[in-house]
């Protein structure tokens, strides 16, 4: 399994998740985990999501959460599992 952690920031609407779980799973990702809150008209997430079955590089995961991102007015990232997880060790 390829964990891959991805944040999303932006002004809250509806649609987003719709948007970003459909390209998730026309690109055979799968959810794992969710976590969203809301604070007045932001919404903040991070998924966990199991990228082996992307057939395409980091790169252009990330570039393509971009796209969807600015068709959803959000900012999107993905950071590999061990990275993010290096990034926040204490």
């Amino acid at each position: 399994m390829s964990r891959t952690i991805v944040t999303l920031v932006g002004k809250d609407h509806v649609g987003i998740i719709a948007t970003v779980c459909n390209f998730f799973a026309e690109n055979n990702i799968n959810i794992l985990d969710i976590k969203q809150t809301t604070v007045q008209d932001y919404i903040n997430m991070i998924l966990i999501v199991d990228t082996t079955g992307y057939s395409k590089s980091f790169a252009e995961l990330n570039k393509a959460l971009e796209e969807v991102g600015g068709t959803v007015g959000c900012v999107i990232r993905a950071t590999h599992e061990d990275i993010f997880e290096m990034m926040h060790r204490i």
